[in-house]
């Protein structure tokens, strides 16, 4: 009782000097006397529990005025609004710091590289950039196909053992170069603008163009005369011929260091891609090579002699064989992989899925009426064509 007594007299010239602010003038500097009781109130205050001080304080403000809460409000404003970003670092946890801005679009992270240097140095230090850029390559398509054209889709993802990436800039730089790549596709689409230009690919000889793959510099084409030709983007002309296949070209994949062929000679050749010359031949399958892919040291080929071959690749001459996948009824005609499995697709009517490290089985998708074509898997999503004229789409998890 005592206690409350003494606050309630501490409250209660405070009280009286609210009509003079509410009528416009202001209280009088404080006497010695208020500094000893203001450290009274205190002293009670700091014994209390925090339930009791919240109760004490609320009780404080409805006895006060509109312009002692307004110089309330400003005091308590730069207290609750906290930079947590800037605070994160400071307390080890920049990974969470570049964790929450990872989730920005790219309008919000240029904002954010303005807010002040400690949120530049974050997004620059956390790469932040290089993900946006590996988040849109995942789930858009269009991403992906530009990244692989252009060359670029070496600087993403996992870097290979040895290699430098480029710097934080370089990502920032590549983003709106990219949006504009993109822009321009779109409208090219919508409003049916193209240049057509043609490579006569017609000989004595080459009867056919099997398969090709291009980027910004230039075309890498298979043929049917056994040869692999190399022609020039802008030009259109050839400047390299590949020999050493002894039959039709039938399928072929390259990145910055070697193009791999796959040939109806049943053997898959790997070739340096910059001076054309033969590295390595690969002797495993008994009949035409119809489709191979490589990534990340990890090579899958398939053959019309219904096998399945998974390979390790240490360099392009150092390429062992880990694995012969075997349960297609018919010619293999096309194999996608990633990080988790193997996709396989057959004239035998069915799609087959394997798990990409252990090379074990794991299911059977079955639909198509007759053989398949085509297929492409990616994240999820696998989509298959067919000669029984239809286009299917398949959860590989659950199929």
């Amino acid at each position: 009782m005592e206690t409350e007594r003494m606050i309630e007299d501490t409250i209660a010239p405070q009280v009286t000097s609210i009509t003079s602010v509410d009528s416009g003038v202001r209280p009088m500097p404080s006497s010695a006397a208020y500094a000893a009781e203001r450290d009274a109130c205190l002293n009670y205050f700091t014994r209390w529990n925090e339930t009791d001080q919240v109760e004490f304080v609320e009780q404080l403000l409805a006895r006060m005025c509109h312009y002692q809460h307004g110089h309330i409000n400003a005091f308590l404003k730069p207290m609750l609004q906290r930079d947590f970003i800037s605070m994160l670092p400071k307390k080890g946890l920049d990974h969470v710091a570049e964790n929450i801005l990872s989730y920005l679009d790219a309008s919000s992270l240029c904002a954010a590289e303005l807010v002040c240097r400690e949120w530049r140095r974050v997004i620059s230090e956390g790469m932040l950039w290089k993900k946006l850029i590996e988040r849109k390559v995942r789930t858009d398509s269009l991403w992906r196909g530009l990244a692989e054209r252009r060359g670029w889709i070496q600087y993403l993802f996992k870097p290979k053992p040895g290699s430098q990436h480029p710097s934080h800039s370089f990502y920032r730089t590549q983003y709106p170069k990219i949006i504009k790549d993109i822009q321009s596709i779109e409208d090219n689409w919508r409003m049916g603008k193209h240049n057509l230009q043609r490579i006569n690919c017609r000989s004595e000889n080459s009867k056919g163009v099997y398969c090709l793959q291009y980027d910004d510099n230039k075309i890498v084409s298979g043929l049917r005369d056994n040869t692999i030709k190399i022609w020039d983007r802008k030009s259109l002309q050839c400047v390299r011929e590949l020999q050493g296949h002894t039959g039709s070209v039938l399928c072929l994949q390259y990145d910055e260091r070697a193009i791999i062929s796959g040939s109806s000679d049943s053997t898959v050749r790997v070739w340096d891609v910059n001076t054309g010359a033969m590295l390595n031949t690969l002797i495993h399958h008994c009949e035409a090579v119809l489709h191979l892919r490589f990534c990340n040291g990890m090579m899958v080929t398939c053959s019309k002699d219904r096998s399945i071959a998974v390979w390790d690749m240490t360099s392009t001459t150092e390429i062992m064989l880990r694995r012969v996948l075997v349960g297609h009824r018919a010619a293999v005609n096309v194999v996608d992989f990633d990080e988790k499995y193997i996709v396989s697709a057959s004239g035998d009517r069915t799609i087959k899925v394997w798990n990409t490290s252990s090379c074990e089985f794991v299911r059977t998708l079955n639909g198509h009426k007759r053989g398949i074509a085509c297929l492409q898997y990616r994240d999820r999503l696998v989509v298959s064509g067919s000669s029984d004229n239809t286009i299917r789409l398949w959860d590989i998890e659950c199929g």
